[in-house]
């Protein structure tokens, strides 16, 4: 017969209670960062770890027609990026030419597809996007839809505007919000969206580094 010793089952026990907390609290982990949603893509093939200050690209008339935009922009999105980034020690420029620029953009109430974003901001589509060893096949799935109240955070190159860093995280934000509510919302989904950046060994894990 098999039995297993007074100390042995406590043991037991002990790891099996262990073992079970810890699926717990994998669980919970992956439902917190499932309700978040902060999605990020970008350039394998850039050095991000050199991209030390950046300046915001200056808005189009397109854009400041944009009431979804204007709504996140007179609530202070550009200083909740400002704030986010300057706690990575990365600056803003004013007076110098910027390593990278910044845009953002929020959907609102309505759905708006990757590849209607690329062109409303006329977006030079880039190599390595989606393979670390350049394909040159630019961004794949142009069809996938942001959905509404997500706030959008994308970095370009400054030489040709090619986009090189996007991150997205949806918000509860609507029209009907006060500035306030509208601000504290700004704050943590560009918390979300920027927490990633930089990314950690993009440049160093390429095979043939590619230069800037």
């Amino acid at each position: 017969m098999l039995y297993l010793s007074k100390h042995k089952f406590s043991t037991f026990k002990l790891i099996t209670v262990s073992l079970s907390l810890s699926l717990v609290l994998s669980a919970c982990t992956t439902s917190v960062s499932s309700l978040i949603g902060g999605r990020h893509k970008y350039d394998y093939a850039k050095n991000f770890e050199r991209m030390q200050k950046y300046n915001f690209n200056p808005v189009s008339e397109q854009l400041e027609a944009n009431p979804d935009f204007r709504l996140v922009r007179d609530s202070g999105a550009a200083l909740a990026i400002e704030n986010t980034m300057a706690a990575k020690h990365i600056r803003k420029e004013r007076y110098v030419v910027p390593d990278f620029w910044v845009n953002y953009y929020f959907t609102g109430e309505q759905n708006i597809s990757v590849g209607q974003l690329n062109k409303f901001f006329a977006y030079n589509l880039g190599l390595a996007w989606n393979d670390k060893y350049g394909s040159g096949k630019g961004i794949a799935n142009t069809s996938y839809n942001f959905s509404s109240r997500t706030l959008i955070i994308d970095f370009v190159s400054r030489e040709n505007n090619q986009l090189i860093w996007r991150g997205s995280a949806p918000t509860s934000i609507t029209s009907a919000d006060t500035e306030s509510q509208i601000r504290q919302s700004l704050n943590k989904a560009t918390e979300v969206i920027l927490d990633p950046f930089p990314p950690e060994n993009s440049f160093s894990s390429l095979k043939h580094a590619v230069p800037d």
